[in-house]
């Protein structure tokens, strides 16, 4: 018997040829490569959604900075049908540049995983219904990735090790018209909230 949920890809998948967990390093790539000013993550309404963009069968969506405030962003974006949508519920990732006492690379993992134990709540929704979400780690553990000048972070940019950890929900291609996608998630035990609502328009 098949337990997959139908429309939705789960942690043991490899969608496209690829682990979950490379492509949550994509994601991760995608977004610390973006600089701020036109980054998705602080993006009011989604005008930066497709923004570098180039994978023929993934979108990435995005979420915010993780603050106080539990006001979500609502933003809107079309998208072809051809995609499907991996939705970071809520992550964290972990690279020396943002902490410099990270020196080595278990310190670089464990300060990944521990940050992402603190999660007290992640959900997702599809036009009012619950998506399943997977917690997934970076694979491989440790990554390279490359933080532009203008990051996200506002540290000094350049080449670095990462490791990544969150919860995800993973789409497969959508029918066509409009469908709301919403996710939010808690860390730091309950403090900080992050995640976002997205008006999606299937071509």
């Amino acid at each position: 018997m098949n337990d997959k949920p139908v429309g939705f890809f789960i942690a043991s998948d490899t969608p496209y040829g690829k682990t979950y967990g490379n492509w949550t390093v994509e994601w991760w790539r995608w977004i610390l490569g973006i600089p701020r000013r036109i980054n998705p993550v602080v993006d009011p309404s989604g005008k930066y959604t497709t923004m570098n963009q180039q994978n023929r069968d993934v979108l990435f969506l995005a979420g915010k900075l993780a603050e106080k405030g539990k006001n979500l962003p609502e933003r809107s974006c079309k998208v072809s049908g051809q995609k499907s949508i991996l939705v970071p519920v809520i992550n964290c990732e972990a690279n020396p540049l943002e902490n410099p006492e990270l020196e080595s690379y278990k310190d670089i993992e464990q300060r990944a995983k521990s940050d992402e134990d603190t999660i007290v709540s992640y959900h997702c929704y599809l036009d009012g219904k619950a998506v399943p979400v997977h917690r997934v780690r970076s694979d491989p553990l440790i990554f390279e990735v490359r933080l532009v000048e203008d990051n996200l972070f506002s540290v000094k940019g350049g080449l670095t090790h990462a490791s990544a950890d969150g919860y995800w929900a993973f789409l497969k291609p959508l029918s066509r018209g409009e469908h709301t996608i919403s996710y939010q998630g808690s860390c730091e035990m309950g403090r900080l909230h992050s995640g976002a609502i997205y008006k999606v328009y299937i071509e």
